[in-house]
């Protein structure tokens, strides 16, 4: 990704999670609530080294000296995901384990060495002998990547009698092999695909860590906004439960002077009874969507958290920024032309990378099927010098020497004829067959991306011009309400016309913000859809700038 940055799958050293727990005295199942790192661990547990390589993460101070809850910023809420949430650990787990695997692929072309000691005490009852035997061997393999594997082995053993007159005898032997595949499995390109493979799989787990993290981030600011306008409805729904219940004491005030109607008076406490019930369902919907955003970061449920109004206000003060003061023909600060977004869309997104990548990964594999349809020819070799001793009977023998007399060598070729190759014609055939369907994962998904940016493009034109219009509404609003109350005082409208005016007003402030962040929510997943929004390790986002 043209960077580095540090890259942990250990459990943090300290959790927020941990913390919450503890100085909120909140109930647990058991200590494995705490982090694995507070289990007790059985007997035999392997000393892993652990405890040094736990990172350290975001751990906002908390207010322990009362019982007011923990307000967490955006910002932190940001790093909490990072540093916290569940699925961010386990994309980060899936990414480690796809790197063993290429480790594991490297491996198979390293040098592998063997070695082994034996020791063994044999006798036989109708001689009388009795012997001790000894052997170490020493081993080397390696495969390289035309297809050729190198063997050798060096062996000493040591036979000694125990009985009769003794004696002692010293065998030594060296060999080496090479088995080369002349047509059918050689090449570099059949021998190391796995490998290969391994290695495109793990830029692909990058990739798509990458766009994990990024639609992680968009997740947290949506249901983190989600939060605060669901707080925001509950403000503007006590006002308008104040204002109602101040008509309806003007109206029973009114009504005592036969000024307005009994059925004006019901009417009142009718909207005023609804406007409770829906206070009451605001707080509910409010407390499950905070519930809810908490599981979101890998904090309890039950914890006492609360989240920064003031972020809602700094985006209503950059309100103008990001949408301009009218909805004239201006654009807002991300609205791209249509051709310059799908451009950068078609560069940027890893995803569409992946998908082209898979085009070359599966024309490769065609190469490596035909191979399978060649004629096998091998050829493979050996040479070994000196002898072996085993058993107590060699004991009488002399000692095993290195001399040029005494070298032994075999050459070997093997063919094999391409007659019964029906599983390689069928593997050859659905080879050809994947890259075809590699091509239209291709196509289907670049003409997704470009409608994904559109459908971005025109969502962000509607909650611009939703918006302007909603702050109109709200401007007529709260001049309708102004008015009706004024014309009730002196008779010139009805009870009706105040309740309307006041609905009127509830729906309005509602729906102002409402539109600004989804309008905010559309411009994050408008750099999301474009692969232009930069997450860091911490979870925290450098945002997209036309200029």
């Amino acid at each position: 990704m043209g960077g580095t940055e540090p890259f942990y799958v250990e459990s943090p050293a300290e959790t927020f999670r941990r913390r919450l727990l503890l100085e909120q005295n909140l109930p647990v199942a058991g200590m494995a609530s705490f982090g694995s790192d507070a289990l007790d661990r059985p007997e035999h547990w392997p000393d892993t080294g652990e405890a040094l390589q736990r990172p350290n993460v975001l751990v906002p101070d908390l207010i322990s000296a009362n019982e007011e809850p923990v307000r967490i910023r955006l910002i932190e809420a940001l790093q909490l995901g990072a540093g916290h949430a569940r699925e961010y650990q386990a994309q980060k787990e899936s990414l480690f384990a796809t790197a063993l695997q290429l480790d594991l692929e490297q491996y198979r072309f390293d040098s592998s060495f063997r070695g082994a000691l034996e020791g063994v005490f044999s006798g036989n009852e109708d001689s009388g002998e009795r012997g001790v035997g000894g052997s170490g061997e020493l081993g080397l393999q390696r495969r390289l990547e035309s297809g050729a594997t190198l063997g050798g082995r060096l062996v000493l053993d040591l036979v000694r009698l125990l009985s009769g007159e003794g004696g002692s005898s010293l065998g030594l032997l060296a060999d080496a092999s090479i088995t080369v595949p002349l047509m059918r499995g050689s090449g570099r390109h059949v021998v190391t695909e796995a490998r290969t493979q391994a290695e495109r799989n793990l830029l692909y787990a990058v990739y798509s860590f990458e766009r994990f993290k990024k639609n992680h981030a968009v997740r947290i600011a949506r249901e983190y906004y989600s939060v605060l306008q669901r707080r925001d409805q509950i403000r503007n729904s006590e006002a308008s439960l104040e204002r109602l219940q101040l008509l309806v004491d003007r109206t029973d005030a009114l009504h005592e002077k036969g000024r307005v109607t009994g059925i004006q008076v019901d009417q009142g406490r009718q909207d005023l009874l609804r406007a409770r019930q829906r206070l009451i369902s605001d707080r509910e919907r409010y407390q499950a969507e905070l519930d809810r955003f908490k599981l979101t970061l890998g904090l309890p449920a039950d914890s006492r958290i609360e989240l920064d109004e003031t972020e809602l206000d700094r985006l209503m003060g950059q309100a103008e920024d990001m949408l301009g003061e009218t909805d004239a023909a201006e654009r807002g600060r991300l609205e791209l032309k249509e051709d310059v977004a799908i451009r950068l869309a078609l560069e940027n997104r890893l995803d569409l990378r992946v998908a082209l990548s898979e085009v070359e990964d599966a024309q490769r594999k065609v190469a490596v099927a035909a191979d399978g349809l060649r004629p096998g020819l091998t050829l493979s070799g050996g040479a070994s010098m000196g002898e072996r001793r085993s058993g107590v009977s060699s004991a009488t023998r002399s000692d095993a020497r290195f001399e040029p007399g005494n070298l032994s060598y075999a050459m070997e070729l093997e063919s094999e004829a391409p007659w019964d190759r029906r599983s390689e014609r069928a593997a050859f055939r659905r080879s050809l067959l994947e890259v075809e369907s590699a091509v239209r994962r291709v196509q289907e998904l670049e003409d997704s991306v470009k409608l994904a940016v559109r459908d971005s493009l025109r969502s962000l034109l509607q909650q611009r011009q939703q918006y302007h219009i909603q702050v109109q509404a709200l401007q007529i609003a709260e001049r309708r309400v102004r008015q009706a109350q004024a014309f009730q005082e002196v008779g010139r409208a009805d009870t009706r016309d105040v309740l309307e005016s006041n609905e009127s007003l509830l729906q309005a402030q509602n729906a102002v913000v409402e539109a600004l962040v989804s309008y905010r929510v559309s411009e994050l997943t408008f750099q999301q859809n474009l692969e232009l929004l930069r997450v860091d390790e911490k979870g925290l986002w450098t945002e997209f700038t036309p200029e």
